[in-house]
């Protein structure tokens, strides 16, 4: 496992979603620098311009008055005379330098304000929700749904773009898929509790997604690079291509891939992404981090854990059948809190699931469920696990008792 870190300078600073969003949203933006240049001391010249120049900027979200732009520019500008980026850099008079710089902030204020609003297509279309998510669906970019009847479904987008092709044991359903050129569509497949399915990419890739996820991907890859983006938990089994990396967005971590075999999980009521690896090597960076952003390499056997609440990523050897046994219908866990397995279980068989104290929910358990069993027998076996016992209410509510 490797672990790399990025410098981050003033132009990074103002093209970084997370870092203007943060300046816009600070109810004391002086002590937030404060902080930030404690913390990161070498880049407090950096942080102190960039702030001024979001903080200016944003304040009529179109242009800087005349004011505010000659306070930044000098300040750049005299940060530029003492610290020379480079003796290249230094050949050129100040008059090609001061011009240099005013074009670059000219540019930079054009997407300031831009980058708060826009998003990439693929990250707009996963934040979209739809009615009947409760089903399975499979959804068009014009915003057409289609519901999965079977569980267990093999969906198919790569025998022929302009069609989707949903396999079950029972039959075989071709679904048109219309897209213009220039413009890959984009498509979902939800999966709601209850159900996993199966999806094969344009490019050969396989997705095995597990209950209560969602993947958002363009009917077709084009580009430099091949981008999906999960809410929940998915088995990939990459197709191999170095001219277009394979990149698995989720809300807090990207994983960038050449060809490879890899489970993520990212449920959002769990508090944290996990990225275990079977085979070849992932590259895991995170998005919270707005200096020093890390990545991490994982070779196979590692797992790379980011905390939501904490913003850090740990990276340590696993047991992969641990974390990627769902897809076989098992659930194996070692040492897991009894609230994360009953969550868990939960997702599988969508069934409400209450735990009576919270001492019974923070009790550690290790074991193996076999979910294609039925639920009464989950539930016995969990029970007896920690020596309890379980009630079902009248409304069919589970109740797990010391």
């Amino acid at each position: 496992m490797s672990k790399h870190s990025n410098k981050t300078d003033f132009l990074s600073l103002v093209q970084d979603e997370n870092f203007i969003q943060l300046v816009i949203d600070a109810e004391n933006p002086n002590e937030l620098l404060k902080e930030l240049q404690t913390a990161t001391p070498d880049q407090s010249d950096a942080l102190q311009y960039a702030f001024e120049f979001i903080s200016v900027n944003h304040g009529n979200k179109i242009k800087m008055s005349p004011e505010d732009y000659n306070q930044v520019l000098s300040n750049i500008l005299l940060h530029l005379k003492k610290k020379p980026k480079n003796r290249f850099y230094q050949l050129f008079p100040l008059p090609l330098r001061i011009a240099a710089s005013i074009l670059l902030i000219l540019a930079i204020s054009s997407i300031v304000v831009y980058r708060q609003f826009e998003k990439d297509p693929l990250t707009k279309f996963a934040q979209i929700q739809h009615e009947g998510e409760n089903q399975a669906l499979i959804v068009l970019s014009d915003g057409t749904t289609k519901v999965l009847k079977n569980n267990d479904s093999f969906i198919d987008y790569s025998s022929n773009k302009g069609e989707v092709v949903v396999k079950n044991t029972e039959e075989e359903e071709r679904i048109g898929n219309s897209r213009n050129e220039k413009n890959a569509a984009m498509n979902q497949v939800v999966v709601p509790y209850g159900q996993r399915h199966k999806v094969l990419l344009s490019d050969g890739t396989l997705v095995q997604l597990n209950a209560g996820s969602r993947l958002t991907f363009p009917a077709a890859f084009s580009g430099k690079t091949r981008e999906v983006y999960l809410k929940g938990e998915g088995f990939f089994e990459v197709s191999e291509n170095v001219k277009q990396p394979f990149i698995v967005k989720t809300d807090h971590i990207d994983i960038k891939v050449l060809g490879t075999t890899f489970n993520v999980s990212a449920y959002e009521d769990e508090g944290s992404v996990a990225t275990v690896l079977v085979e070849g090597k992932v590259n895991v960076s995170q998005k919270d981090k707005l200096l020093a952003n890390e990545e991490f390499t994982l070779t196979p056997g590692q797992g790379c854990f980011y905390s939501v609440d904490a913003k850090n990523s740990v990276v340590r050897n696993v047991d992969i059948m641990e974390h990627v046994l769902w897809k076989e219908g098992l659930f194996n866990f070692k040492d897991k809190p009894l609230r994360d397995v009953v969550s868990r279980v939960h997702k599988y068989f969508n069934r409400p699931i209450q735990i009576e104290s919270d001492k019974l929910a923070n009790t550690l358990v290790s074991g193996k469920l076999v979910l294609s069993d039925d639920l009464t027998e989950v539930i016995e076996y969990l029970s007896k696990t920690v020596e309890g016992k379980y009630e079902v209410k009248p409304d069919g509510l589970i109740v797990l008792k010391q």
